[in-house]
């Protein structure tokens, strides 16, 4: 009977204990299903926070992208609308467009071919310089005719040219010497900047104590008659472009001056041009009371920028006025040199005078023959005064030159002993009076107002730079 009961309490623990194991077994599996689905849910939840993020990642690289294009365009707009050049295709004067590529512009060179002391030839017989503290010649021992030209590459504070005597010396050159060597002599030519070289031209041509806006009417018409020169190459066959005397533009006879040179460079590049070419813009010292054109050279018809203007700014000038005695004797000798045989001289008469009351027709009369002179400047060298006193306004007495002062004059004539010749103003006539315009100035007339009055229907451009 015990060991019956004994039976059934021994089933029965071990069927509680059975049942507690499938109890423990089946929430086991439970928790280990349940933590699967939290792993399964995590790891989407990761995958899909990675997503985002690199979903915000790459949509704020975007943004910034497209911010810095914005900006950079942002830049563009506002440096066109500040004047930075645009890709539009315009120039302006010959000088927009290449500087936004980052080229850089280069000033004009101009080459001057340099004269002897008084400008006599265009050859030396020797050159000989200062460089570096050691003077140097060039004669015939060292170079053959022919041969490959000396360069003198350029020096700061210029090189000095010893066997030249002007004005101010012996004049000093900035930019580079070419000296080359023919059957005639040695050639000097001066290549510089033509900024450079209009610093040296302006005092040369006009008082450097002149009034600002007269010296800055100057500085234009140098520039204009020196771009002009460099276009038509009339000294090609020397290797220049122009020569440093009155034939062209009187250049380094005086140093740069202060006031020139501040001149010079606040009309950097500006020239005269009318439809947009460079015209000839002429000047002289002083009037008669009137301007003349191109017709006193022969000319059929005034030069369409050329007028005849009446200026009586400069009437108070000492050479407003002026007279001066001719020994009739140097006549008849110019007369025979010109007809190539001595005689005695009957006559000399005005035949013809211009509308500006330029003399431009002068007959004369000798044994030997007669001619007729029709060019303002050959009647002035013909009545060249050389040798002879002139009288000025102020009663100044100058001597005479190779010329006669201008082409203004009424003639008295005395066969056999002199002729007088009373006239008015210095030098040809044509274009702008310097004296006219330092009066102008001086009354408050700017440059560009004082080119209109001396020039007809112009306008002031700026000379294209090479790139």
């Amino acid at each position: 009977m015990r060991k019956t009961r004994f039976f059934y309490v021994h089933h029965f623990l071990l069927a509680i204990l059975l049942g507690c194991m499938v109890l423990i077994n089946s929430a086991m599996e439970t928790r280990r299903e349940q933590k699967e689905e939290y792993l399964k849910l995590a790891k989407q939840e990761t995958e899909t926070k990675g997503t985002e993020i690199r979903k915000a990642e790459e949509t704020g690289i975007q943004e910034a992208e497209k911010r810095e294009i914005q900006e950079t365009d942002a830049e563009k707009t506002a440096g066109q609308e500040e004047g930075e050049p645009a890709d539009s295709g315009e120039e302006e004067d010959g000088a927009a467009g290449k500087e936004a590529d980052g080229e850089k512009k280069e000033e004009p060179m101009i080459r001057v071919l340099l004269m002897d002391t008084g400008y006599t030839s265009y050859f030396h017989p020797s050159v000989s310089l200062v460089y570096d503290g050691q003077e140097m010649t060039y004669g015939p021992d060292c170079m053959e005719t022919g041969a490959e030209p000396v360069k003198i590459t350029p020096k700061k504070g210029g090189v000095q040219v010893v066997s030249i005597q002007r004005q101010s010396g012996n004049p000093v050159y900035e930019g580079s010497l070419e000296i080359s060597r023919r059957k005639e002599g040695f050639l000097l030519v001066n290549e510089l900047p033509l900024e450079t070289y209009l610093e040296a031209v302006v005092p040369s041509e006009m008082p450097s104590g002149y009034e600002k806006e007269a010296l800055k009417a100057q500085a234009v018409c140098a520039r204009t008659y020196a771009w002009k020169q460099m276009q038509e190459e009339k000294l090609k066959e020397y290797g220049a472009d122009v020569d440093d005397s009155v034939n062209y533009q009187v250049y380094q006879n005086i140093e740069p001056q202060e006031t020139t040179t501040r001149a010079v460079e606040e009309t950097k590049g500006k020239i005269l041009c009318q439809n947009g070419k460079p015209v000839e813009a002429y000047y002289f010292s002083t009037s008669a009371g009137v301007t003349s054109t191109n017709v006193i050279w022969g000319a059929d018809e005034p030069a369409s920028y050329l007028k005849s203007v009446p200026c009586s700014f400069d009437a108070q000038e000492p050479w407003s006025w002026w007279q001066v005695e001719i020994p009739w004797e140097n006549l008849e000798q110019r007369a025979a040199d010109r007809l190539g045989k001595e005689g005695e001289l009957f006559s000399v008469d005005v035949t013809r005078k211009e509308e500006s009351g330029a003399v431009t027709g002068l007959k004369v009369a000798a044994e030997a023959g007669s001619f007729l002179l029709e060019e303002e400047y050959a009647i002035r060298e013909f009545l060249s005064p050389r040798g002879c006193v002139i009288t000025e306004k102020d009663g100044t007495a100058a001597e005479g030159g190779t010329l006669l002062p201008s082409s203004y004059f009424e003639m008295e004539t005395v066969p056999g002993t002199s002729v007088i010749l009373t006239g008015g103003g210095y030098g040809h006539g044509v274009g702008m009076s310097q004296n006219g315009a330092n009066q102008m100035a001086a009354q408050g007339y700017t440059c560009e107002e004082i080119l209109d009055y001396f020039f007809n229907n112009v306008e002031i451009r700026t000379i294209p730079l090479a790139g």
